[in-house]
């Protein structure tokens, strides 16, 4: 197995964090001006290898579920903090405000993302977190999981795309993907690469792209999107900026022209 740079992390010393702010950037270079590679969510571990310049952590991304490690890169040592009790719940609204009381008319202190992390207990209607009190028509048991991950991902039309994105303050294509299958407690790595290579059994790509099915992944170079049925492709893309969904001919005839032809189609 050939290693990839963006996921080796060959450290046996690490410590534990968790990412402590809403949405955190994971950073090819200690530098708040590198590229964004990745996000962390509220909640969600790094393995910290060390601390470098100007207070950078340097480590590797948890995925929220599966076994494999993620990304590797820089975050802002501000934005995590040491990994303390288990989370319990976990945010299954696509944004989700957190009061500052247990009443919808208290003011909000902040707004977290699907998937986040939360420790907290009952409190009537809301969980009372460490970050303050959510509705619990928002949270989830942190075991629980969803049934269709199509359903979730078309959640995220209308949101802007965002290169590395995972929040619901915009998403990537792959970020869409991966953000979709880890709800329903699917492994899934990063990169649209990645998850091509990784994911489903290879159906036959027909001149006229018929026989495609609710859920299948059609993947470019550099590009993936989801059927929502036979003919409508659902996707994160740069060209509209923005999750939508499209006639998959009309996709694959701009897209080649940029990228090539689809490489794949994989059905999970």
């Amino acid at each position: 197995m050939t290693k990839d740079s963006r996921t080796d992390f060959p450290h046996a010393d690490y410590t534990v964090y968790r990412c402590s702010a809403p949405v955190a950037g994971v950073h090819k270079a200690p530098d708040a001006g590198s590229a964004i590679d990745d996000q962390l969510l509220y909640g969600q571990r790094f393995h910290v290898a060390s601390i470098v310049d100007d207070g950078w952590a340097y480590g590797q991304v948890q995925p929220l579920t599966g076994k494999q490690g993620g990304y590797v890169g820089f975050v802002d040592a501000g934005l995590l903090t040491e990994d303390g009790d288990a989370p319990a719940y976990k945010i299954s609204a696509l944004k989700a405000p957190v009061f500052s009381g247990a009443d919808i008319k208290s003011p909000i202190q902040v707004f977290l993302s699907f998937g986040s992390r939360l420790s907290g207990a009952p409190a009537g209607d809301f969980i009372h977190t460490e970050q303050g009190f959510v509705h619990s028509r928002h949270v989830d048991d942190i075991s629980a999981a969803q049934d269709d991950f199509l359903t979730l991902a078309a959640q995220y039309i209308g949101l802007p795309y965002v290169w590395g994105g995972k929040s619901a303050d915009g998403v990537d294509c792959s970020g869409l993907v991966q953000t979709a299958l880890w709800a329903c407690g699917r492994d899934c790595p990063r990169d649209a690469d990645q998850q091509e290579a990784a994911l489903g059994s290879s159906v036959d790509i027909k001149p006229d792209l018929s026989g495609l099915k609710r859920g299948d992944l059609v993947f470019w170079k550099g590009h993936v999107g989801i059927m929502e049925d036979a003919q409508t492709l659902l996707h994160a893309n740069g060209h509209f900026m923005t999750t939508l969904r499209e006639p998959l001919n009309d996709a694959a005839r701009r897209i080649q022209k940029s990228a090539g032809p689809i490489t794949s189609i994989k059905r999970l």
